[in-house]
């Protein structure tokens, strides 16, 4: 089970691998564009010393785990508003306080107790301004801040220096006092002595206090003290550039969504698979063979013989074989080959077993009852004037199926197109005068296909389904679901008398090999030809309802020389007495193959 998923996963990709290379390769060529495009960018950075543990003799534990836990404050405070706003009005920026956070981002050294300020900006000079103020507005805003004002420590060092220096001096007089006192033997002079040192003691304990004072302002060891360790310096060379590792990324992420695209498309696929093992199961059908899909390459403009291509012509014949050859006692003679919905490859599927048929040495007529929308005519290249409408529409004695009947050019193989009739195609199909023509038909051949249209569209099919010997239904792999595809079962089965043979798949992949009709389907009538003054051209659609094919036909009969016509630019100029001489030709071909009994009686 898991080989079969593997393998399942495996053609999924071989299908739309070209959806992969272009997830993949779209979103590389916009990075690449949107990298090229953008201008380069220039860091510089600033560095704030928190604390002053670094220059102490022996710093404190305690003071070096606060000054960190501080310096992750200011890193967050350094993007907070009031900080940007304060930068951007000293500077005079032309940026909002959230497209300069932008450009910051900050760094924490904690085992030195530094915070790295770094601004990105495409400006060299404006990158090292910005960052010098902000670090410059990050000590202003710190409590600490008197403590860090260059000026204010001047002033500081040299008064604390001062009262160092008056306090020695003091301190040398009281000493010298002292020394004198102890030569002195007047008590007047003793006493006098005395007095002087009082009075100096007394002045040396102001000077101490003035200068605890000052000590106590300038705090040199607080661990919420900011510095400028190092200012920011203009950047010279741009930051280098991640444009391949942008542009990897950026094809990594389309191909995985691509991937899962396709996966979540597969999970909800409900449409039937050729590869799928559960499809029998489902429909209760067996599955009598595949169709490969044919290129237009293959096709070359044209209809193509089964036998120019090897794996199509084994299929064909591997289908034939589990109709006609597995049990030769019931082979039936009239096989309706229809189709869940439109444009699923019924009449493909009809016409190159029909050629099968004929190599077998069966006589074989093919039958267009798709009287909607008729096409098998064109798959043999031929026109649609006289058909099965025709004779329906004909009185009984009229009722002369080799009057319609044409030549495919392929030995032993007939066509009975569908002919035109505006006259309700379900009323034909149900006459009596219908099921009288299937068994004239038998006289000539002995298989008779009929192309139908599709069982979930109008109701012929499946009329026409209890008429046959035999019912083969088409499904395209990939196209039509499971629920289509069920319904058609059923409403081929809900028929009395339908012998549904099994399932056939058309245009399977050959990797895997070893639009409904619905109600759409009405609105497509063809229109009833208008008259029209006489002209010496007619238009490829006048030539086409004429004829009663397509003009893609038309185009290819013009270009193979079967239609005389003559090109002028893109146009292409058909006389009428050209289209006139194509069905009389047509008809005389006829009469001469009955003359010459190619069509039995």
């Amino acid at each position: 089970m898991n080989e079969q998923i593997l393998q399942r996963y495996i053609r999924l990709i071989g299908r739309w691998w070209w959806l992969l290379v272009v997830s993949t390769l779209v979103p590389m060529l916009v990075s690449y564009q949107l990298t090229a495009r953008q201008p380069p960018l220039y860091q510089a950075r600033a560095t704030l010393m928190v604390g002053t543990s670094l220059q102490t003799l022996n710093p404190d534990p305690w003071q070096m785990n606060l000054s960190t836990t501080l310096a992750g404050a200011y890193a967050e405070l350094a993007k907070q508003r009031p900080v940007l706003e304060a930068v951007i009005e000293r500077l005079g920026l032309p940026r909002t306080p959230e497209q300069l956070a932008v450009q910051i981002e900050t760094r924490i050294y904690s085992g030195a107790q530094l915070l790295e300020i770094r601004v990105v900006d495409t400006d060299p000079r404006a990158a090292a301004l910005i960052a010098n103020t902000l670090a410059d507005e990050l000590i202003r805003r710190s409590p600490a801040s008197g403590a860090s004002d260059p000026e204010q420590q001047t002033f500081i060092r040299n008064q604390m220096a001062s009262l160092r220096a008056k306090i020695e001096e003091v301190d040398q007089e009281i000493d010298r006092l002292t020394a004198q006192m102890a030569t002195l033997t007047s008590a007047a002079e003793i006493k006098e002595i005395q007095d002087r040192i009082a009075a100096l003691e007394t002045v040396k304990t102001t000077y101490q206090a003035r200068y605890a004072d000052f000590l106590q302002v300038y705090n040199p060891e607080s661990p919420n003290l900011l510095s400028l360790f190092d200012s920011a310096s203009q950047p010279s060379t741009p930051l280098p550039r991640k444009t391949w590792l942008i542009i990897a990324v950026a094809g990594v992420a389309g191909l995985g969504l691509a991937i899962a695209a396709l996966i979540l498309m597969d999970y909800l696929d409900t449409s039937i698979r050729w590869e799928n093992d559960t499809v029998q199961a489902s429909l209760g059908l067996p599955i009598l063979g595949a169709i490969p899909q044919i290129t237009q390459r293959q096709r070359n403009g044209g209809p193509v013989h089964h036998a120019s291509i090897p794996i199509l012509s084994e299929s064909v014949h591997g289908i034939q074989t589990q109709i006609f050859f597995a049990h030769p006692n019931r082979a039936p003679r009239t096989l309706l080959v229809t189709s869940p919905g439109a444009q699923e490859g019924k009449s493909f599927v009809l016409a190159h077993l029909a050629m099968a048929l004929t190599e077998a040495g069966y006589r074989v007529i093919v039958a267009d009852v798709d009287l909607r929308r008729p096409s098998l005519h064109e798959f043999f290249e031929q026109p649609n004037v006289v058909g099965m409408a025709d004779l329906l529409n004909g009185s009984q004695e009229d009722l002369q199926p080799s009057i319609a009947l044409r030549s495919t050019g392929i030995e032993r193989l007939w066509l009975l197109p569908a002919g035109r009739t505006s006259v309700e195609p379900a009323l034909l199909v149900s006459s009596r005068r219908f099921r009288t023509m299937l068994d004239e038909l038998k006289r000539y051949a002995d298989v008779i296909l009929l192309d139908s249209p599709p069982v979930l569209g109008p109701p012929e099919a499946a009329l026409m389904a209890s008429m046959a010997d035999a019912t083969l239904l088409v499904v395209d792999d990939g196209i039509t679901s499971h629920t289509a595809a069920r319904k058609a079962r059923d409403r081929l089965m809900g028929q009395e008398g339908v012998n549904l043979l099994g399932v056939v798949f058309n245009r399977v992949q050959s990797s895997s090999y070893g639009y409904s009709y619905g109600y759409a389907y009405y609105g497509k009538d063809k229109k009833r030809p208008r008259h029209r003054k006489e002209r010496k051209f007619l238009t490829m659609a006048e030539a086409a309802d004429r004829l009663g094919v397509s003009k893609e036909t038309v185009r290819h009969w013009c270009q193979t020389g079967k239609l005389p016509a003559r090109r002028v630019g893109f146009w292409w100029r058909i006389r009428p007495e050209d289209v006139e001489q194509l069905i009389a030709q047509s008809l005389a071909t006829q009469m001469a193959a009955r003359a010459q009994e190619t069509i039995p009686v």
